[in-house]
């Protein structure tokens, strides 16, 4: 086939990928493309993961045999077809190539893909702006990815001048090119290449970023002066956008290094490197930005107030002298001045919300004391008032902004307190302002409920995070005069308190109850919104700055909120759930977490109480936690079907119950004694909804913690678990296992073990803990096993399973027995009796269900393990007499263990290692593109991380001490803990990275006590007798069993039989220490030791290979380097030599990281 037929070809095929005619044909054409376009980076390394499609000829293929050879197709395919399909997908593709590949190329390889995507660029500056992205994007890549080490590849900005001295259209491409670049070079890092992208960036803000700024900033001037000549229409605006896209970037880059998301972060400051203090000291800086933003039209208007954002943000220290910093600031107030003066650009919401932004960042970079020593600061900040009271009362044009203004208010306020010469002027003006910015944002808020409703509109109630953060800033900026604020408060409140009293009382003389409901739902809306103020004022309450008169001021507001609640609770009464308001009562419970806050456990405040003790009898934290209690009883009642009303009701309830002194105060009370009697009343309605099932456990959780508040509570523990006696004995009454999965039977025993396990979650003391074991255990155990046997494996089970794994949980000691107890030994025998019961029956089913193998198999396993790990770590279970007596116990439970473990394809264990396949095993030549990035994370965050923690903690308990004791092990199981433990070394999570390691070395610290090992290459019999020296834990291993070992331990047969196992393990490990970027040297370190000692000739081997694969101007460097990893090492098992290792570890990897130097990978290891 001819050069243009197979061009038209691959064209054809590209233009069906991203216009199928089904999902079906789009899929078999990406196979199609993939197959012709290796990016050797699949599991077998050749990048061909399929045989070759059907439809596809071999002879329409180029021949390629290598990534050089896929690089070099993938250009003559951009080369010869100006299809932008074409353009996507060979960019695409070779962006994967790249991302996989690129050590393996030569330079002069890499130096020709740079230049020929330049070249690409220049030759077509009608490129489509998504190929010009893509296009940017792989040569960014490439900048990353070969900036310590290709020299060329540091001169973008010198790279780009080609297009400046070219036409307009070359001059945008280019600006485009490069603020992709800049985006791309400061984006987070992929954890494999973290170490070397963070050089690249800060190599590239140190010598590119700059002269890039500053030539955009020249383009912006000659822009607004009108000295570039344009030829084509539009060509204008493009350049616009092009520049002002540079200079945002520029000016948002991560100079600290910090890798913060801008998008959330506003309150930082800008790092601008010392070395643009130059172009920010020009008398038309912020001039120039300025007028651009008074002559530019949206969008681009708004894209230069992001970079005056950027610019306010800029640290002092920037500026040489204090002169430049004043007229920096100066220049800064001049220019809000203009704009809100002239309202330029507040048509726009983009520009509205960004000038917001802009004075909030400006406000925190720049302290107050600088602001007020300006002239003008008073005119200014009644602009700045003025603004801001618009803004509020205009929130329906603006619903975004109130966040940033009261932003910043609140700092302005806060400053007050710390800056004592503002002068007595600014002081009031300031006080004076605060207090109608209060008047003015409640009352718009409140005005604003009917609107909202009436239209459908987004409602900040329904959104508590984001309402408290920004209500806790207005109750900041009320503080600063604050009886003023909260009489304007108490002026909004009371007239809507009175339309609230004549709207029942018309109730009660005839209104329609359609219009009732109406008229109801939105004052009480309305009264919603004033609860949330108050809460913000009382909980703003500063402990340094408190005095009685201001929490007389909180006393009378929290008397304004009872009145309401009593009300409301009357009409609750009355008329049930057909009055109930969410917002409202959520609102009730944000106060009382507020006023807890404030007022209730250790602090004074006594004040707070004097209008309370007046108009409501409640004269001290007790009374008022009654009053709290009340409510909380009342929610629990009403709210059943409301899973978010009861969830914060516990939550306060649990708040309550949190601190010493309150909690020994709710126990006291009459309304908290009552819950304890009659905590399964059917008058709590949230029991019969199984949408509560957390907030259940979280119920018992609460009560557990009020119970056992007192020390001598086992008369009251016995009569608390009365109405649990009831349920079992209901339960014990059922003859059957069919009788057990009748449907009510099922939601009795979930109900009744998630209460249960609920119960005794926070139990930490062994006193109160035996009061529970012993009224449970063993009268109520037949009815958790029966109830497994028949709803084992269905999810149902999974609940009486987490109980259990909860039960067996010896946290802080509470489960520890006497000497003579044998509780221990009957709790693993049912322990064994649960797990071959639950685990049977999952191995009989089959799931071919995605979407069920986590609930009906996974999590149900997960558990297993939790609890097998809970029993060997607790320390309370004598394994050592199942052993000596031979108890089928022992070898059930781990029968069964192994089985489910065996039942866990690897791929689903280690589920998030996909992730681990990019960052890990680049040392064996493999890798992943952008594409296969993306289905990383999809997968990942579909994956099983509770079963990959759950399987590796039971590893973890199980190498500690059984693994040694167990008699025999099948080959299966063994390669599988194997292969898991050194795919797990390779984890991205710490805890599993860190944890892996500690596992081999355990093993290998055991193992090489025996005797003879085959893999003992040691030629001193001085460092043989050391290693049997150390001998002392295996005879405690063997001492612990009474099963006859054979002469030859079954660990040392398979490793006789499986010899690949110690050098795979090594080549992960070293390659780990070697190739990647982590900062667990030390963990691995110690595995890596133990394997030298025993696999030291094909450590000799690996480190040779490793050497002869470097440049070869840095081998000598690195056979140097990696000679000293056994400086002062004698080859034994010691203490000394170990520490030695390590430290020897830690030394290589910081001489490479003091010399730039990154180690090219190995290709797949050959372990013959």
């Amino acid at each position: 086939m001819s050069q243009d037929d197979r061009t038209l070809y691959f064209a054809s095929l590209c233009e069906q990928l991203y216009i199928p005619k089904s999902p079906q044909e789009r899929e078999n054409i990406q196979k199609i493309l993939e197959y012709s376009f290796p990016t050797f980076a699949d599991e077998a390394g050749s990048g061909i993961a399929i045989g070759m499609p059907p439809v596809l000829d071999g002879r329409q293929s180029f021949v390629i045999t290598s990534p050089t050879d896929t690089a070099s197709a993938l250009r003559v395919l951009l080369e010869n077809s100006p299809s932008p399909y074409v353009q996507t997908f060979s960019l695409s593709r070779l962006k994967q190539l790249i991302s996989a590949q690129f050590s393996i190329f030569d330079g002069e390889t890499k130096l020709q893909l740079r230049t020929f995507l330049l070249e690409y660029a220049f030759m077509h500056p009608d490129l489509q702006p998504f190929v010009i992205t893509q296009l940017a994007s792989v040569l960014a890549l490439l900048t990353r990815l070969g900036w310590q080490d290709v020299e060329e590849y540091r001169n973008v900005q010198q790279d780009i001048n080609q297009f400046y001295q070219a036409s307009v259209d070359h001059r945008i491409v280019g600006m485009q090119i490069l603020a992709i670049i800049i985006q791309d070079i400061n984006a987070p890092s992929p954890p494999r290449n973290s170490a070397k992208f963070r050089k690249a960036a800060g190599g590239f803000r140190d010598t590119q970023l700059f002269s890039i700024f500053e030539s955009a900033f020249e383009t912006l001037e000659g822009l607004l002066q009108r000295t570039i000549p344009f030829e084509k229409a539009g060509q204008e605006e493009r350049m616009r956008d092009a520049t002002l896209n540079v200079l945002v970037r520029c000016l948002s880059y991560d100079f600290a290094g910090t890798s913060l998301d801008e998008a959330g972060e506003d309150i930082g400051t800008v790092q601008i490197p010392a070395t643009w203090r130059p172009i920010y000291e020009r008398d038309n800086f912020l001039p120039i930005f300025f007028t651009a933003y008074r002559e530019f039209s949206p969008p681009h208007s708004s894209k230069v107030m992001e970079c005056l954002v950027q610019i306010a943000s800029t640290r002092k220290a920037l500026f040489s002298v204090e002169a430049e910093r004043a007229k920096f600031i100066s220049g800064m107030m001049q220019g809000i001045r203009d704009i809100i003066v002239t309202s330029q650009g507040m048509n726009n919401t983009d520009n509205y919300n960004e000038f917001c932004r802009f004075l909030h960042r400006f406000r925190a970079s720049a302290p107050l004391n600088e602001l007020t020593e300006k002239h003008d600061y008073i005119e200014l900040i009644e602009l700045i008032a003025d603004f801001t009271l618009k803004a509020f009362q205009s929130w329906k044009w603006a619903p975004d902004t109130a966040s940033y203004l009261l932003g910043f208010w609140s700092r302005n306020v806060n400053s007050m307190s710390y800056y004592q010469k503002l002068g007595e002027a600014t002081i009031q003006k300031l006080e004076n302002i605060t207090v109608e910015l209060t008047r003015t944002y409640v009352s718009a808020q409140v005005e604003s409920v009917a609107t909202r409703i009436e239209e459908g509109l987004d409602d900040p109630l329904e959104n508590e995070d984001a309402l408290v953060e920004t209500l806790g800033m207005l109750g900041q900026i009320a503080r600063c005069k604050y009886e003023e604020s909260s009489a304007a408060l108490v002026a909004v409140f009371d007239p809507i308190a009175l339309q609230y009293q004549e709207l029942i009382s018309q109730a009660s003389s005839g209104m329609s109850g359609e219009e009732f409901k109406e008229a109801l739902e939105v004052i009480e809306t309305k009264f919603a919104w004033l609860v949330y103020v108050i809460s913000a004022f009382v909980g703003g309450r500063p402990a340094y700055l408190s005095s009685d008169d201001l929490d007389a001021i909180d006393g009378e507001l929290t008397v304004k909120v009872l009145q309401l609640m009593e009300v409301n609770q009357i009409l609750q009464n009355q008329h049930g759930a057909a009055v109930l308001n969410q917002k409202l009562d959520t609102a009730f419970v944000y106060f009382f977490q507020q006023f807890r806050k404030s007022y209730i456990g250790e602090s004074n405040g006594k004040s707070v109480y004097k209008k309370m003790t007046e108009m409501f009898g409640v004269s001290d934290q007790v009374t008022m936690l009654n009053v709290i209690m009340q409510k909380i009883i009342s929610n629990l009642q009403f709210w059943g079907d409301n899973e978010l009303v009861i969830r914060r009701t516990l939550e306060l309830f649990n708040d309550l119950a949190g601190g010493y002194s309150a909690l020994k105060n709710l126990r006291k009370l009459d309304t908290t004694q009552l819950i304890l009697q009659n905590h399964m009343s059917s008058e709590f309605a949230f029991f019969e909804s199984e949408k509560h099932r957390q907030n259940r456990m979280l119920y018992y959780q609460v009560l557990c913690k009020i119970l056992f508040a007192e020390d001598n509570c086992e008369r009251e523990f016995i009569e608390f678990m009365k109405p649990f006696d009831l349920r079992f004995k209901s339960l014990a009454s059922l003859d059957s296992v069919e009788a057990f999965r009748q449907e009510h039977v099922r939601r009795a025993l979930q109900d009744l073990f998630r209460d249960l396990r609920g119960f005794i979650t926070p139990i930490q003391s062994r006193r109160n803990f035996t009061l529970f074991f012993e009224w449970f255990y063993p009268d109520y155990m037949p009815i958790l096993l029966r109830g497994l046997e028949a709803w084992s494996p269905t999810p149902v089970a999974n609940t009486l399973l987490k109980f259990f794994a909860e039960f067996v949980h010896n946290k802080s000691q509470r489960l520890n027995f006497e000497i003579s107890s044998p509780n221990g030994i009957l709790i693993f025998r049912d322990t064994s009796q649960i797990l071959t019961t639950y685990g049977s029956r999952v191995l009989e089913q089959q799931i071919t269900d995605e979407s069920r193998k986590y609930p009906f198999k996974y999590k149900g396993i997960s558990i297993c393990f939790t609890i097998l790990s809970r029993c060997m770590g607790g320390r309370y279970i004598n394994f050592g007499v199942f052993w000596l007596y031979q108890d089928k116990a022992i070898d059930e439970a781990f029968s069964m263990i192994f089985q489910l473990m065996l039942s866990i394809p690897l791929q689903d264990l280690m589920y998030f290692m996909i992730v681990l396949e990019y960052r890990g095993r680049r040392h064996k030549g493999q890798g992943v593109g952008d594409k296969e990035m993306c289905c990383c994370v999809l997968l990942c965050a579909a994956g099983f991380p509770k079963l990959t923690k759950a399987f590796f903690s039971m590893l973890d308990d199980f190498t500690h001490e059984q693994f040694m004791a167990l008699p025999s092990l099948s080959p299966d199981t063994f390669l599988y803990m194997m292969r898991a433990c050194e795919q797990g070394v390779e984890y991205t999570e710490t805890w599993l990275s860190t944890m892996s390691p500690a596992l081999w070395q355990r093993r290998l610290r055991r193992q090489n006590f025996f005797n003879g090992h085959p893999y003992n290459n040691n030629d001193s019999s001085s460092n043989s007798n050391s290693l049997l020296s150390t001998s002392p834990d295996l005879m405690v291993d063997r001492r612990r069993s009474s099963v006859a070992f054979p002469s030859t331990h079954w660990l040392m047969g398979y490793l006789v039989q499986f010899p690949q196992v110690l050098p795979s393990l090594f080549a992960t490990l070293f390659g780990l220490i070697l190739f990647d970027d982590n900062t667990e040297q030390w963990s691995l370190s110690r595995p890596l030791y133990s394997i030298m000692l025993l696999q030291k000739e094909y450590a000799i081997k690996y480190t040779s290979e490793v050497i002869n694969r470097q440049l070869p101007e840095r081998r000598e460097f690195v056979a140097k380097a990696l000679n000293n990893l056994m400086d002062g090492i004698n080859w034994s098992l010691c203490v000394k030599d170990r520490e030695r290792f390590s430290q020897n570890v830690s030394a290589f990897k910081r001489e490479l990281s003091m010399n730039n130097v990154v180690l090219v990978p190995l290709s797949p290891p050959n372990y013959n």
